[in-house]
């Protein structure tokens, strides 16, 4: 039996590992390594065994190699998948050979209360005003999220009193709220009404605009880095630009996704257009105004200058 574990990657892989406890497991993750795949799940004299596999970075080269491996499995060996976010490709077998747990993100107007919950599994206990400070810096689009927080409220959970807001705000090293790369993706692909319209939700939603201009700085310093890796290395893959650039796999991946359609030129306007906005906005001008212009010409430049993707 094949069951795949998709959705948020911190309850995914939750929910796999308690199936693997249930199952008498051992609740330990492996790579997708047909051979590997193939021995744990082969059993012995014991009775039959388990596999619990990692796809999470796997690349279509080694899932074509495990699928092999897969469908060629006796009936009674169980192979346990945490693959969150799958590709077409994985669902459409999926649908057919194995049986499917989704675990979604808590919707946006839950996420405090999960917060909040998940604060008490820790041992923590926070007010309301420090769950939804907390609930707002998550991306809905990063599947990564739930993880990073968790990872925080780790740490919140070891100081001797419970947080302050002000504790909260010094304390927590989440990514910038963009990290779904909404704003810098519509700005890169030069769609200016998709960008100027993600910028207005952005401020519609309480953000600063000094804030917004300062996460997109973040995301083009990345790209921008991504960039000069790839003219070293054109076949440069998530997992050692997630090492080199100091990401998360899923922010490696979209930051060589950017990284590959922009050319030098538009790297290094971005750069200088960003570099003027902040300075506008900083130095008493209307930053609203500063952020809307930096939006135009962000856009603007890739239409003119953005490279055909590699």
């Amino acid at each position: 039996m094949i069951q795949v574990f998709t959705g948020d990657s911190l309850l995914a892989r939750e929910a796999l590992l308690q199936e693997a406890r249930l199952q008498g497991l051992t609740p330990q993750l492996i790579p997708p390594d047909p051979e590997q795949v193939a021995q744990a799940a082969s059993g012995g004299l014991f009775g039959p065994g388990g596999a619990l596999v990692d796809l999470r970075e796997a690349t279509e080269a080694e899932w074509r190699s495990l699928r092999e491996v897969l469908e060629g499995l006796p009936p009674g060996a169980l192979v346990l998948l945490l693959d969150p976010q799958p590709s077409a490709a994985r669902n459409r077998w999926y649908a057919e050979h194995a049986q499917r747990r989704d675990h979604p993100a808590p919707a946006p107007k839950e996420l405090a209360q999960w917060v909040v919950n998940r604060a008490r599994y820790h041992g923590l206990k926070l007010s309301a005003a420090v769950a939804g400070y907390l609930a707002g810096l998550l991306s809905k689009d990063d599947p990564l999220g739930l993880e990073a927080l968790d990872q925080e409220l780790k740490k919140l959970a070891l100081l001797p009193s419970p947080p302050s807001l002000e504790k909260v705000q010094a304390l927590v090293a989440l990514e910038a709220p963009l990290s779904g790369f909404d704003l810098v993706r519509a700005a890169t692909e030069g769609r200016l009404s998709q960008a100027l319209r993600t910028a207005k939700q952005l401020l519609e939603r309480g953000e600063d605009p000094l804030r917004i201009l300062g996460a997109l700085s973040w995301q083009y310093v990345r790209v921008a880095r991504a960039w000069a890796l790839l003219q070293e290395d054109p076949l440069l893959g998530e997992s050692a630009a997630a090492q080199r650039l100091g990401l998360r796999p899923y922010a490696a991946r979209q930051v060589l996704l950017l990284a590959r359609r922009m050319s030098e030129e538009a790297v290094l306007g971005a750069l200088e257009t960003l570099l003027q906005a902040e300075e506008a906005a900083k130095s008493g001008r209307d930053p609203r105004l500063a952020l809307e212009r930096a939006v135009v010409r962000l856009a603007a430049q890739a239409g003119a200058l953005t490279s055909s993707p590699t």
